[in-house]
């Protein structure tokens, strides 16, 4: 056998300690791995029955790497969801939407924790319809992701798969939050309106960022009725001291006075620059050997965040 078919037989058994079938108890399939490492599946079936006939070489120094990676995403720091002020207003928000059959607008800058809100929201209650926006959606792309999320085929035109999610939503006790909707068109937003809040009489929640209230209150005259029809506004405020202090006990307690505002200090109001922050300090701190967090470590990871 050649210097490049000699198999590292340790790199070969951590590599399958974690990569093969579910009913093997692994963790990755096969073709999972061998794709994120640019491979095909047949490429890791083959090196797996040691009958590989590539270069061995270049191949285990990509799944040695791939595995460096795999250990550093395992050891990230896992952040508990905690009971902030925002995730009350927006539980309080959904929920009076869903109960009346309104429209909400909830608004804030990013990192306000909007997002994570609504997940824990659609993560706790069966009801909730959770629909991510991005720039690219049509309308006729946004019916269809309802419609999916609802389980309805997006066959046929965009009327038919209208007539199908009004069907689906009749008699439900649902709520459709669409998150990012300030990227919504005025016609999207409307169509919105007309279709799932007035035909399906279903609560709607419309989440994004100051420019979607923006956006709202400057319809044109024939889209005054979205107006009309949002019954709940909640604006979400910068992080308070308070669930910060909330945040961060949920992984160190009993921090001193000074490294809680070192934490505060350096998340500058935003939740979502807090939880990066804790990360990067969690892992400094596995490089540093340390127990707890110092206001030393909390600057040396703020450096490496942009703001």
């Amino acid at each position: 056998m050649s210097d490049a078919m000699q198999f590292d037989e340790e790199l070969y058994k951590r590599f399958f300690e974690i990569v093969g079938s579910p009913e093997e108890g692994k963790r990755i399939s096969q073709s999972k791995a061998a794709q994120a490492m640019g491979y095909s599946a047949g490429v890791v079936s083959a090196y797996k029955n040691h009958v590989y006939s590539g270069n061995v070489k270049t191949l285990e120094e990509r799944i040695d790497a791939w595995l460096k990676r795999e250990a550093r995403r395992l050891s990230r720091m896992d952040v508990p969801t905690a009971e902030t002020a925002a995730m009350e207003q927006v539980r309080r928000a959904i929920t009076m939407a869903q109960d009346e059959a309104d429209i909400a607008v909830i608004i804030g800058e990013a990192g306000t924790g909007k997002t994570t809100a609504l997940r824990q929201y659609a993560k706790e209650s069966h009801a909730a319809l959770l629909v991510d926006v991005d720039p690219s959606f049509s309308k006729v792309v946004l019916m269809n992701k309802i419609g999916h999320a609802l389980g309805v085929e997006a066959k046929g035109g965009m009327n038919a798969v209208i007539d199908r999610v009004i069907e689906a939503l009749k008699d439900r006790d649902a709520v459709l939050i669409i998150d990012e909707a300030d990227y919504l068109s005025e016609s999207s937003l409307e169509l919105v309106r007309r279709v799932i809040n007035d035909k399906a009489r279903t609560g709607v929640v419309l989440v994004g960022l100051p420019t979607l209230e923006y956006k709202i209150r400057s319809l044109h005259n024939n889209h005054e009725q979205l107006i009309s029809r949002v019954g709940v506004r909640v604006k979400l405020s910068a992080l308070k001291k308070a669930d910060a202090e909330k945040i961060l006990s949920g992984v160190w307690t009993d921090l001193s006075k000074e490294t809680l505002e070192a934490f505060i200090r350096g998340a500058g109001g935003s939740t979502r620059t807090l939880v990066k922050l804790m990360g990067r300090v969690h892992q400094l701190m596995g490089i540093n050997r340390l127990e707890k967090p110092d206001t030393e470590i909390i600057a040396a990871a703020g450096e490496l965040l942009m703001r």
